[in-house]
């Protein structure tokens, strides 16, 4: 029988012999805005080819490998900072020196990027705004660790940790169904030039960072508690880590390969995915408009999915949250494949309307698979301390964001091929205009067939993730037992 008892330390909750480090809702739900304050940040970033080819006049090739590349750079300065991290503990305590300095690097650094001077000239203009990219990198990446790697203190308990993704899915729906409505919508007819004028970015950019800063600092608040070393593993900051452990992690540690293998698999079609979506409203449904009505509804069921599925994984674990709701996307997938050729039909207002339907479902059992990722990363923490003893979450987030990044970033790749064969590589493809057959399937597959990789991949991959509920009770029984046999030395 499972009881709950509340000890001195409100901290804490012991259920049967182990003792849970538990967190007030209120904390988790203030520390969930560490990563609504980098998404802003990321909304902004969004802008960024936009802004340097139409207000500062910069050649979209160039800006386009710039980007690549710093894409790449974020993915070398993980592992880095992630290090860093774990090597972190300071009176302030450990992660939330990184949250503040990394919020203060990007807001100093977008700032700068939006405020370039017009009269600088076209290589001083690449220049500045390359210099500054890479410095918003590094602060991007000083504060997105901490995300990944502090739920490992905040809470360990297993009906909590899947609350993060429920506060994360409400947040990231307010803010990505917002901020581009308030710059396009609300704030540039404002302006004489509206999107392109140069004033607009500048209080754009000011405005938003305001947000990101405010947002941080209520998420330092979130964490303030828990930053401490009491909560760090087995209670200890002296244990010695080299940068060399990131390969005895990746050789040893099971259960993050295959998170690494199931999550980027999914993310790469999910990036893919945003960009084929483009052409099938504008070159399959014939109505480009229709996209942003689209996004909004869709918010809906994404919404309820993460209310409902959390709940659901509170009760269950996290894996089998994950593993069931990735299977309920593929076959909503395959049902989508299935009925698109008689739904897809702009003629068909109702059939194109039960298409939309059941793409918003499928995506919101894809997006609750994703968010509950987040916490999946704390737990394969836990192991690692489990395995060896290490508290190093920060390592652990960024080596998994730096796998990550590298494979989503051939989604670019894999949707430019797909377009090439289809005979539209090298053609300007009009909106609200149809395409041939090949192209059609070469839409299909972007949007539906490499989310069916994917989930395979993931499904596959979680045969052979260990972290079960049963097997997280086991490991923080262990760590529990260790900790006490550790303050009793």
């Amino acid at each position: 029988m499972n009881t709950n008892l509340n000890v001195t330390n409100s901290n804490v909750q012991t259920n049967r012999d182990i003792i849970y480090n538990r967190a007030k809702i209120w904390q988790i739900a203030l520390f969930v805005l560490n990563n609504t304050a980098t998404n802003v940040t990321m909304v902004l970033m969004g802008f960024y080819a936009f802004f340097t080819q139409n207000v500062l006049g910069l050649s979209a090739i160039i800006v386009g490998t710039i980007a690549t590349t710093m894409r790449i750079w974020d993915a070398v300065t993980d592992p880095i900072i992630g290090f860093l991290l774990d090597k972190t503990n300071t009176k302030f305590g450990k992660f939330r020196p990184f949250m503040l300095i990394g919020n203060i690097i990007m807001f100093l650094s977008i700032f700068a990027i939006f405020h370039t001077p017009l009269d600088y000239s076209v290589a001083q203009k690449y220049n500045y705004t390359t210099i500054w990219y890479v410095i918003f990198i590094i602060g991007y990446t000083f504060q997105t660790c901490v995300t990944k790697g502090a739920q490992a203190a905040l809470t360990n308990d297993p009906g909590q940790r899947p609350i993060f993704s429920l506060f994360d899915s409400i947040y990231n729906a307010i803010l990505f169904s917002l901020a581009t409505f308030i710059i396009t919508t609300v704030m540039a007819p404002k302006y004489p030039k509206k999107l392109i004028d140069p004033d607009l970015w500048k209080d754009v950019s000011l405005m938003f960072m305001i947000v990101s800063f405010v947002l941080t600092i209520l998420a330092i608040i979130g964490i303030w508690q828990k930053d401490r070393t009491e909560f760090f593993g087995l209670g200890k900051n002296n244990v010695k880590i080299k940068f060399k452990d990131y390969i005895d992690i990746l050789k040893n540690n099971r259960p993050i390969q295959m998170l690494t293998i199931a999550a980027s698999t999914d993310k790469l079609a999910l990036v893919a995915v945003r960009a084929g979506m483009v052409y099938f409203f504008a070159n399959i449904l014939l109505n480009s408009s229709l996209q942003g009505k689209y996004s909004l509804y869709a918010t809906v069921p994404t919404l309820l999915a993460s209310f409902v599925g959390v709940g659901w994984a509170r009760k269950v674990g996290i894996k089998k949250a994950f593993v069931v709701s990735t299977w309920i996307s593929l076959l909503m997938l395959f049902l989508l494949i299935a009925t698109a050729p008689i739904l897809a039909k702009p003629t068909w207002g109702t059939s194109v309307l039960i298409l939309l339907i059941l793409m918003a479902l499928q995506s919101a059992a894809a997006s609750l698979a994703g968010n509950i990722v987040i916490p999946m990363i704390a737990d394969c923490s836990d192991y690692e301390t489990y395995r060896t003893g290490r508290f190093i979450p920060g390592m652990m987030g960024t080596l998994f964001s730096f796998v990550d990044k590298v494979i989503s970033s051939f989604s670019t790749f894999i949707v430019g091929a797909a377009i090439a064969w289809a005979g539209y590589g090298n053609t300007k493809i009009v909106p609200n205009t149809p395409v041939n057959n090949k192209m059609t399937l070469a839409i299909y597959f972007i949007i539906w067939g490499l989310p069916i990789i994917g989930h395979i991949a993931s499904i596959i991959a979680m045969k052979f993730y260990i972290l079960d509920a049963q097997m997280m009770e086991k490991i923080k029984k262990a760590i529990h037992e260790r900790k006490q046999v550790g303050s009793e030395a």
